[in-house]
């Protein structure tokens, strides 16, 4: 989703107290991955104002450990808006990244002041002297002329050269050396914990692969591209550690395609620099519209992530709740695409109860299956992994300034912990629990025993099946997950 030398000793004693993952020899401590108590994983709160889930009496207030939020949330935006210096008194074990895109620029928004979500500007000449150029028609383009995504007419590729990242590296310094304006609850100032990198892909991705449509840009090839990636965030780090004077936290959107074995290890080699906290990995079971991933395809992920942990760079599995749409309840079952052919769900829709009730039991179960698949992929050496809380994209959901009536508000959780399951599955979770050997297989449940002698069962298939393995009978809904 996109949003409007130093490296190699990152990790010292005290960050790693600070932003420590979870393991079993020691509790988790405030601001990690991982907690042992409630229900604190990390959350990606992207686009316009999610961050409010985090506000005094909001959803998510004191329920995550890691938040990534957009920099905007230390402005005051729409009226009655709580800031970064409100959410971070309202959540205090809470460590607070501050979204920035490495791999695309965008243009800055005066309104944001310093918290912005692009390296560089491409309103000015400053930062299009980073765009690529390329006379490869198969590569899309903005309106500048310049390499861009296909899909975001905004976003400018960035060339990944030493100038750009030092000027990220500037933008980002500015970030975490400026306090949040004041909010609603006249919190003591406050500043970001570290910085959160998207598009941090081991090759151009975004259907703009040069295995696919030829070469194009400064890099000789895919490869090319991903080692330039790694040399910027590892540069990226380095000068942050530097010019800040101490370590700070650096995540990143790792892009990688987990049946490549080349891009498996370039994911590696970024691993081992240890310039990078945690990789979150968006779309683990299920697409953006709740369209499930082939069985194969979670294989190929899961092995994948445990190679990429073990080699020291930890990954958190992400999935995105189904966004709310006008459609007959039925299209809200397991494993159904809501796709974005019909419109969002709005306040006047005669059948609007009965499609939220449909999509809060699919949600429901949807996370289940997403901490069931994390369970089973975590093992002794790659127990770092962890998952995030699911929340639904932006696009459906109503904010301060829309006029669309769109039912489902922006500060909405999309899942509530309300369900036994849930928070069985996410109490394993949180306690560092992982799988003891591979998962048997039984018609498409996959069932594993945990390091803490609990089963858990995952059902990839679109009907409800039950089965017994290692002595307990375990019920699991059609694409879900179930605990005992």
């Amino acid at each position: 989703m996109k949003l409007n030398a130093a490296g190699a000793t990152f990790v010292s004693a005290a960050l790693a107290v600070a932003f420590a993952v979870c393991s079993l020899a020691a509790p988790a401590q405030a601001g990690s991955l991982t907690s042992s108590t409630g229900q604190q994983l990390p959350a990606y709160l992207q686009g316009y104002r999610q961050g409010q889930l985090l506000c005094p009496g909001g959803d998510l207030t004191g329920k995550v450990s890691v938040a990534i939020v957009d920099p905007m949330m230390a402005t005051t935006d729409a009226p009655g808006d709580c800031t970064l210096s409100d959410m971070k008194a309202a959540n205090p074990g809470t460590t607070f990244l501050a979204y920035l895109n490495i791999g695309a620029m965008r243009d800055f928004e005066s309104w944001n002041g310093v918290f912005q979500n692009s390296c560089a500007d491409t309103a000015a000449e400053a930062g299009r002297r980073f765009g690529v150029t390329t006379s490869n028609p198969r590569v899309a383009r903005t309106d500048d002329g310049l390499a861009g995504y296909p899909g975001y007419s905004y976003l400018t590729v960035a060339d990944l050269s030493p100038a750009y990242v030092d000027a990220c590296a500037a933008t980002a310094r500015t970030m975490l050396s400026t306090d949040a304006q004041r909010g609603t609850t006249n919190a003591r100032p406050a500043r970001f914990d570290g910085i959160f990198l998207d598009d941090a892909s081991m090759s151009p991705s975004h259907g703009q692969d040069m295995v696919d449509v030829g070469q194009w840009g400064p890099w000789a090839d895919d490869d090319a591209y991903g080692r330039a990636l790694i040399a910027a965030v590892q540069r990226f780090d380095a000068t942050l550690t530097r010019t800040m004077g101490r370590n700070i936290p650096v995540a990143v959107n790792l892009g990688v395609y987990p049946a490549w074995n080349n891009q498996v290890d370039l994911a590696k080699t970024l691993a081992a620099t240890r310039s990078v906290d945690f990789a979150l990995r968006e779309h683990v079971v299920a697409t953006g519209t709740g369209r499930p991933l082939p069985v194969i395809d979670l294989q190929q992920a899961s092995a994948a992530y445990q190679a990429i942990t073990a080699a020291g760079m930890p990954v958190v599995e992400h999935d995105y709740s189904v966004p709310l749409r006008e459609l007959p309840t039925s299209s809200y079952r397991q494993g159904r695409d809501i796709g974005s052919s019909d419109p969002c769900l709005r306040d006047g829709f005669a059948n609007r109860s009965s499609v939220v009730a449909a999509a809060k039991t699919r949600r429901t179960l949807d996370h289940r299956m997403t901490l069931g698949h994390l369970l089973q992929t975590r093992t002794a050496t790659a127990r770092q992994m962890t998952v995030t809380l699911s929340q639904a994209e932006p696009t459906c959901q109503d904010n301060a300034w829309d006029d669309d009536a769109n039912f489902e508000a922006v500060t909405t959780a999309s899942v509530k912990a309300l369900d036994t399951q849930v928070t069985a599955l996410t109490k394993a979770v949180t306690s560092g629990a992982y799988a003891t050997a591979a998962p048997r297989n039984y018609a498409g449940v996959s069932v594993v025993r945990l390091s803490d002698g609990r089963v858990v069962a995952v059902n990839s298939t679109t009907v409800a099946r039950s089965v017994t393995a290692y002595g307990k009978v375990l019920s699991v809904p059609a694409r879900s997950a179930t605990i005992r």
